[in-house]
């Protein structure tokens, strides 16, 4: 994923896009993964948070993680899909969900995370 990385939610109100390679892509299996998603784990990609720009409004919700961080979920307030998640332990990072890619070929999982909570 070293080319250009687009993105945006399903009514197209919140779109992103970044020319950065990612830190990481992984399914996540945690609790706060599974409610976000309505599914039973969260595809996810990171990117370093400068190199991304953002068009649109979005909505946020804070929640706390097992580790006592802050996490903010990122979500479009028109068609309510989320968009990426941000913790205050890793300010560097936005973690994208991988469903928002417009060319969801890019996403390349490299590991499993909370795979107890499956």
């Amino acid at each position: 994923m070293s080319k250009l990385i687009e993105g945006g939610c399903l009514c197209g109100a919140v779109r992103y896009e970044a020319k950065a390679k990612p830190i990481f892509a992984i399914h996540c299996y945690c609790r706060q993964c599974q409610h976000i998603t309505g599914a039973g784990h969260a595809s996810q990609f990171a990117l370093p948070s400068a190199s991304v720009t953002l068009h649109g409004k979005v909505s946020k919700f804070e929640m706390k993680a097992e580790s006592g961080n802050s996490v903010t979920s990122v979500f479009c307030p028109v068609c309510g899909s989320p968009i990426f998640k941000q913790s205050e332990g890793y300010p560097q990072f936005k973690a994208f969900h991988a469903a928002t890619l417009d060319d969801p070929s890019l996403f390349e999982p490299q590991q499993l995370v909370w795979t107890s909570r499956r």
